[in-house]
């Protein structure tokens, strides 16, 4: 069913989903949730996302841009890494349509996910990994660039506050 998949407009989502997911899993790195549908009883995986724990750096990042991510307390404005939960990866086959799979929904599922294990782990920031074309997307979402040039990875970083959810 994995072998499936296939996600030409980002094809990291899908090799990450491919040759990563599993692995991940079993070390402890990550959790993946799976759309699974069945059409004709021949299982196939829509869509998927993963989660996880991650410390994200703040290079260049102004003291009142960390404050306003991390919150006001006194000496956080300082630090250079601050922990908080990843989305690490969403995507849709290209086998489904946006009206089968919504984004929007997806990035609510993996946010109740989150929530869920923030109530029990604790946990402030949501963070997540874009390039350019889906910036848009993730603002519909509530997410906020956290500085509005790309990390060294090649992507722009977007953060939500855990109260927001």
């Amino acid at each position: 069913m994995i072998e499936e998949f296939s996600c030409a407009k980002d094809t990291d989502v899908e090799t990450f989903l491919k040759e990563q997911a599993i692995r991940y899993e079993r070390d402890g790195l990550s959790r993946t949730y799976l759309y699974i549908t069945s059409e004709n009883d021949d299982p196939a995986i829509a869509a998927f996302f993963s989660v996880a724990i991650t410390s994200t750096e703040f290079p260049g990042v102004t003291k009142s841009r960390k404050a306003k991510i991390l919150g006001g307390k006194p000496g956080r404005d300082t630090k250079d890494h601050f922990g908080g939960i990843l989305v690490a990866q969403l995507g849709r086959s290209d086998a489904f349509a946006q009206g089968d799979i919504n984004g929007h929904e997806m990035i609510e599922d993996a946010e109740y996910v989150i929530e869920r294990g923030c109530y029990y782990l604790g946990g402030k920031v949501v963070y997540l990994d874009c390039r350019e074309p889906l910036i848009g997307f993730y603002e519909q979402n509530g997410y906020a660039l956290v500085k509005p040039e790309l990390y060294p990875s090649g992507y722009f970083k977007m953060f939500k506050s855990l109260h927001k959810l």
